[in-house]
């Protein structure tokens, strides 16, 4: 892991196979730094904890067997 230090209005710039982005640390208060991501649309930029979610999701919707999901639209179509 590379550690930086960076100050509030300063940026640090990552280069990539899909062009430059750029992180700049808009803020910095207690416990707090806002952060300002510029990258190309291409690239997906996700919190940490929002991506272990969907990857959690995505392991549990795996599991669900083909007659669960069967019974489980069943089910919904029969409460209209």
């Amino acid at each position: 892991m590379l550690i930086l230090s960076r100050k509030s209005n300063e940026s640090l710039l990552i280069e990539s196979a899909n062009g430059t982005i750029e992180i700049v640390v808009t803020e910095i208060t207690p416990g707090q730094v806002r952060l300002g991501i510029q990258a190309p649309k291409s690239c997906r930029i996700l919190r940490k904890e929002l991506a272990q979610t969907m990857q959690h999701n995505r392991q549990a919707a795996s599991k669900i067997s083909s007659a669960d999901l069967r019974s489980a639209i069943s089910q919904l179509k029969n409460q209209d």
